[in-house]
């Protein structure tokens, strides 16, 4: 029957792990219709909230559509001129831009004669061999070059200043040297060769320029109706994905919308902010410290607002552009720090303030996963791919919320983490990291206050250690090791607390005064811990005195007796230990004492009214359940029944009597 069930685990892990490559690969081959799909899902998601106003407003939903639509080619109708426009400028420009970037090359050449004269060097030899001979700058002389190796050095044209002037020509306004044959740059005369089939020319160009064109048209298309017959497909994906279980489709697709729709507009409030202030800081610059301004200033600010929806890359582009061009067209650096360090401040503001703040928890995934999805969609659709990578993946851990099958994605790819708590504490106690476990200790009760602590943390680590003890997992020795370990940070804690009160193991005359119970295990002694955290979490209002786990029931209910203090507390950490209880509460019941009794049994139990039932027969006052209800339950009573402190010697063993 294992065997089966093994078996029958290996061809459903198979199965899934199939059932991934095949939609990979059908992503992948079929990206054509995907990618548009997606686009215009994408786009959808961010017209829809301006559609359900107007639709909220009385506009019916065809004509909000139709309106919302033609407010967005509208827009980017004139962001894109606005483009164009600037965009023309900038190419006429660069030609003015080469001698500038030529001597910034020569500095960095004439710099590196002494580190780097290798690769001067190595320059020269490509640079000889690809053209003859080299023109002198004017001014310059052989008898000069052969004084000053340095400026030999700079003027012979390096790998910096070749693809300088491939990307940067010289202006046509220039003179041209004469053609008379000597060399490649001095042809005797050029013949321009038309090609045989202008019709292919014509055909490829078409293509080239109609292939985004029709791309954007589909996915126009697709917003559109998606924006139109939202509710019908949104009825029909319920159909076919539900089975029957309308409320957990219903709420994943409320959440997958929300918080992609909330996502891009963050992003785009963000990136429009951005832009218009890049915009303003160079026009700044360009103003205070140039005489001429900073060259298309509108230009870099509206390409930082599209680039900046591309993770990682977009950002580096956006910031790559101007800082190059102030590098190219101003003498000396001056300009260029200060744009590098505009952008660096805009950067980490973004980044570490407005960023956290707008996107809270919209998106539900990890800084890990937005990298990791960002290479994987890349790799798998292009620049597109890196664009949505982050929604898609936003749906993808949605769905891990409430298909288990796909559970794994939340917990690889999702914002907070799967592992409980007391899980994280007890995994740093098995791996013997005291600093670690402590640093969690102090950081959860600095957030969710001590109780909290103590139920979510310091009792669940506790209780694993006893189930694993008793499942074999750990033996006696490591069960005891992690024990010890955690009995020195629940004695750590009364620092954590910031509780000025006495050390742990304070004894009872050290706190005159004070009213002063007393705290039994049922049946082992890992329950002592939990006496010490409700001796901590007193916090100075009240004493607890612990008897030891070995000494007898009757011994036991002896030394309360005769003590009388105004409550008892046992202490019960399942599994087990309700027999031992019932009997401890029955022999101090029997030695006469008349006071509460609480029985703190840390768990959920299903049959909580029978374990209470049977508790109260045995003499039982309170059953809690949980760390904080037993401390609420001790402080109620000693509220209610305000007795005078009772003195008593530390009960490490009651001693039997004769």
């Amino acid at each position: 029957m294992a065997k089966a069930k093994s078996d029958l685990a290996t061809i459903a892990a198979v199965a899934q792990l199939l059932g991934v490559v095949v939609a990979v690969a059908a992503l992948f081959f079929a990206r054509e219709v995907f990618i548009p799909l997606a686009l215009g899902l994408l786009l959808s998601f961010l017209l829809s909230p301006i559609v359900d106003r107007l639709h909220r407003w009385g506009v019916p939903n065809v004509a909000a559509v139709v309106a919302t639509a033609a407010l967005a080619f509208l827009f980017l109708a004139g962001l894109f001129s606005l483009l164009g426009r600037e965009l023309t400028t900038l190419v006429g420009q660069l030609p003015e831009y080469r001698h500038e970037l030529i001597d910034k090359a020569r500095g960095v050449a004439g710099l590196t004669g002494g580190v780097g004269g290798s690769l001067d060097e190595l320059a020269e030899d490509v640079s000889e061999a690809i053209e003859e001979g080299t023109e002198l700058e004017p001014g310059e002389s052989e008898a000069d070059d052969a004084e000053d190796p340095s400026a030999e050095a700079a003027s012979s044209p390096t790998l910096i200043q070749k693809w300088t002037d491939r990307l940067l020509p010289e202006p046509l306004t220039q003179e041209k040297p004469d053609n008379d044959g000597s060399s490649l740059k001095r042809p005797l005369y050029v013949k321009t060769v038309q090609p045989n089939a202008p019709l292919a020319s014509w055909a490829t160009t078409a293509g080239t320029v109609l292939g985004p064109l029709a791309t954007a048209g589909l996915v126009s298309v697709f917003a559109l109706f998606l924006l139109i017959y939202r509710d019908d497909l949104r009825d029909r994906i319920i159909a076919v994905v539900s089975h029957g279980d309308y409320v957990t489709t219903t709420e994943a697709m409320n959440e997958a919308g929300e918080r992609i729709s909330r996502y891009l507009i963050a992003q785009t409030m963000i990136n429009v902010v951005y832009g218009i202030l890049l915009a303003v800081g160079l026009s700044l610059i360009g103003a205070l410290m140039t005489d001429d301004g900073f060259p298309n200033a509108v230009l870099w600010g509206v390409l930082a607002i599209f680039l900046r929806y591309i993770p990682y890359l977009g950002p580096t582009a956006a910031a790559v552009f101007p800082s190059t061009i102030a590098l190219a067209v101003f003498p000396g650096y001056s300009v260029f720090l200060t744009v590098v360090v505009l952008i660096a401040t805009m950067e980490l503001i973004c980044n570490n303030i407005v960023e956290p703040w707008l996107y809270g928890s919209s998106t539900g995934i990890s800084a890990i996963a937005v990298i990791t999805a960002a290479v994987f969609w890349g790799w798998l659709w292009g620049p597109v791919g890196l664009l949505l990578s982050t929604p898609l993946t936003v749906c993808l851990v949605v769905a891990g919320r409430y298909v288990p099958s796909f559970r794994i994605l939340t917990t690889l790819l999702g914002e907070d983490v799967q592992i409980k708590p007391g899980m994280r504490f007890y995994q740093r106690l098995l791996a013997g990291d005291e600093l670690r476990a402590s640093e969690l200790l102090r950081e959860r009760i600095e957030s969710q206050g001590f109780p909290a602590t103590c139920d979510d943390v310091i009792v669940p680590a506790l209780k694993r250690i006893r189930q694993d003890h008793d499942a074999d997992h750990l033996n006696e020795a490591d069960a005891n090791r992690l024990f010890a370990l955690a009995g020195g940070l629940i004695a750590d804690c009364k620092t954590m607390t910031g509780d000025p009160a006495d050390e742990v193991d304070a004894s009872l005359d050290d706190a005159p005064g004070l009213p002063t119970m007393i705290g039994c295990t049922s049946h082992h002694f890992s329950e002592t811990l939990v006496l010490n955290l409700l001796r901590i979490g007193g916090g100075g209002t009240y004493h607890l005195n612990v008897i030891d786990d070995d000494v007898m029931p009757d011994d036991a209910g002896r030394t309360i007796k005769d003590h009388d203090p105004p409550m008892v507390v046992i202490a019960v950490l399942p599994k087990g230990g309700f027999p031992q209880t019932r009997y401890l509460c029955q022999a101090i019941r029997d030695e006469g004492y008349t006071g509460p009794i609480i029985v703190s049994a840390l768990g959920r139990f299903k049959n909580y009214d029978r374990l209470f039932v049977g508790l109260r027969k045995a003499g039982a006052t309170y059953m809690t359940t949980t760390f904080t209800q037993t401390q609420n339950k001790m402080e109620s009573l000693l509220r209610r029944h305000a007795r005078p402190a009772c003195h008593m010697p530390s009960v490490a063993a009651a001693e039997p009597s004769p």
